[in-house]
């Protein structure tokens, strides 16, 4: 039910914090052809917990379908950096599509160094149907 849904506009997932390793750094520089030296900044897309945790999902829809992807760039990434970040569902509406209703869902998180400076933004777009 999409009220469900609507509801939870706000909720925050667990916060997790990660490292950016040498050896993962490395499987996802040859998997996107990345033959640069430094961290690109979607590297954080490895970090996102998928598909999101949110619990009121469950209530709408049995599958999810990945609706886009947007990063916002703010600090450069390092190999060793540690990454703190938490999910937080930012909107809801529901569409007609042709084999019927579905919710598109907005999800937004930040990725901070531990002293608190923004790295990265994501915006991702989740639909449920």
């Amino acid at each position: 039910m999409i009220e469900t849904l609507q509801e939870a506009v706000g909720w925050t997932g667990p916060p997790r914090e990660d490292v950016v390793e040498r050896r993962h750094l490395d499987f996802y520089r040859h998997a996107v052809g990345d033959t640069g030296s430094g961290v690109p900044p979607t590297f954080t897309a490895c970090f996102l917990d998928e598909p999101p945790s949110l619990p009121a999902a469950s209530s709408y829809g049995s599958g999810w379908l990945n609706g886009g992807d947007r990063f916002e760039y703010h600090a450069p990434l390092r190999a060793g950096d540690v990454i703190v970040s938490q999910p937080r569902f930012t909107g809801v509406v529901e569409k007609n599509g042709s084999a019927g209703p579905m919710a598109i869902l907005t999800f937004e998180t930040e990725f901070r160094r531990p002293d608190g400076e923004l790295v990265v933004r994501h915006i991702g777009t989740r639909i449920r149907k």
